[in-house]
């Protein structure tokens, strides 16, 4: 194997497009989801306000770029 090849390989730690790291981040939020509903005394709408308050803090911070599918006539 030369070294380029290495290089390479070294770097692929994880999702390697925009697809597979959002399927990889909502695969780890849904188990962090899990988690907490299993083991603590949290409930599904404590977790919605927790979430719904992030969202809107990430939206503040100006992370959010929406394109929209439909056709503006």
């Amino acid at each position: 194997m030369d070294k380029d090849n290495e290089d390479e390989e070294l770097f692929i730690t994880g999702p390697k497009d925009y697809d597979e790291q959002t399927d990889s981040f909502r695969i780890d939020l849904e188990n962090l989801i899990y988690h907490y509903i299993d083991e603590f005394d949290i409930n599904t709408i404590t977790i919605i306000g927790a979430l719904q308050e992030k969202i809107v803090e990430l939206v503040h911070e100006g992370n959010v770029e929406f394109e929209s599918d439909e056709d503006s006539d």
